[in-house]
């Protein structure tokens, strides 16, 4: 099967100095809706940063005369789901794709990555960040241009300690990512001194009676601060309840491992007022304002640059000019431009993105020194049904040391004041 389809590569990448020029088919895996059918405006503008990056690269002439492509026959909306995940990869790496990209969430992205390894064949990320995807052993053909849980959660934990947080609840999913998370958090709630009083896990999707009837017993055990570590239709639940419940009132601070998308409905909204959030920080450079005016008129609108929609497609952008330079790389080298050779230069990116300086810590599949900021949801901006989100705090990629601006931040009940200790 193996020699099939390299095979299938080499009669598809008819290579310019035959006089030819070659199309790299792309397989993109892209959620730009959820598993119950809502719209997944992150995912969708992750498919958008990936198509304008595409085009950049074939006007830009680093490939000479030949092409990237990712057609709509190759681009699967796999609803950051695991299940039939593994099944949607193989099938478009039957097709001789050269990259599999996207594979945005964390527990779907590890069987996708399982079915790289078995036809050789990488797979890029713009946002899984499960802490076992970063072993290259487990995951040789894998990489990411974000940085592993470790990290996300962790600041999660900083500012929680930064405000003197004694006792937590936790809740997070029993997935890929939510167990990896679950980790991060219990390691960094002993070491700051933090109690965890109550815990819930619970599979992805789980019914709101359910995540409701734990709410109720923390509200009734009287923990004021919660945190939570679960894909975002899952944070969204929590948020509902919360709000349900009567729980957004002051006293109380919440921390969740997930933005939030702006069109969420009025009841997570409300419930979600005064949470923090981490996302990467994204520095102002020319690659981002160019970016950002692609986007801008793809979309036909102005963008939030504060949104977590802005966010994943910025990453999404990275993740294909990571590919198209190692495409260039292999060529410049003289090689044959075969997956495998792409998956040997992916693990020597480093270039200057919309996100910053994208590289790989050595011998993980992580990006190394993401910078990251954290966000903080001030609810509905004024004659708007869009949420803002307020970047309230930032992290040094190198040092790891927690900067906070505290006059900035609104905390639940829509005060100003941090809750008592």
């Amino acid at each position: 099967m193996r020699h099939q389809i390299l095979l299938v590569l080499l009669l598809t990448a008819v290579f310019s100095s035959s006089g030819f020029a070659a199309v790299y088919d792309l397989g993109g895996m892209y959620t730009y809706h959820y598993h119950d059918g809502r719209y997944a405006d992150w995912g969708d503008f992750a498919r958008h940063g990936a198509r304008i990056a595409i085009q950049e690269i074939n006007e830009s002439g680093i490939l000479g005369e030949d092409r990237l492509r990712m057609t709509d026959e190759n681009t699967i909306d796999y609803h950051c789901w695991p299940e039939n995940a593994a099944l949607m990869a193989e099938t478009l790496m039957k097709k001789g794709i050269i990259v599999l990209t996207g594979a945005d969430c964390s527990g779907p992205a590890v069987e996708i990555a399982k079915i790289g390894a078995k036809y050789e064949i990488p797979v890029i990320s713009n946002g899984a960040n499960a802490s076992m995807l970063s072993s290259v052993e487990a995951f040789p053909y894998f990489v990411r241009v974000v940085t592993p849980s470790e990290q996300y959660e962790s600041y999660l934990m900083d500012v929680a300690a930064h405000f003197g947080v004694k006792e937590i609840a936790f809740f997070h999913t029993t997935d890929a990512w939510g167990l990896g998370a679950r980790k991060v958090i219990h390691e960094n709630a002993k070491e700051r001194d933090i109690s965890i009083a109550q815990e819930y896990g619970y599979p992805r999707d789980t019914a709101y009676k359910e995540i409701k009837s734990y709410m109720e017993k923390v509200k009734q055990a009287g923990i004021k601060h919660i945190v939570n570590t679960s894909p975002t239709p899952d944070t969204v639940t929590m948020f509902r309840a919360l709000h349900e419940l009567g729980m957004n009132v002051p006293g109380y601070s919440f921390y969740a491992a997930e933005m939030i998308s702006a069109d969420e409905a009025p009841e997570a909204v409300l419930g979600s007022l005064g949470y923090f959030a981490p996302m990467a920080r994204l520095v102002p450079s020319p690659k981002l304002s160019q970016f950002t005016n692609a986007l801008e008129k793809r979309l036909g609108k102005p963008v939030d640059p504060s949104s977590k929609a802005f966010f994943y497609g910025a990453l999404s952008y990275d993740h294909i000019l990571a590919v198209g330079y190692a495409i260039r790389d292999v060529k410049d080298a003289g090689e044959n431009v075969t997956s495998r050779k792409v998956m040997k230069y992916l693990r020597k990116m480093d270039f200057d993105g919309a996100t910053g300086h994208v590289s790989l810590v050595p011998g993980t599949n992580d990006r190394a020194e993401m910078p990251v900021q954290i966000f903080n949801s001030h609810g509905y901006k004024t004659d708007s049904k869009i949420v803002e989100f307020v970047s309230v705090g930032s992290v040094d990629p190198v040092t790891g040391q927690l900067t906070v601006d505290e006059g900035a931040i609104v905390w639940p009940g829509n005060v100003t004041t941090a809750p008592k200790q």
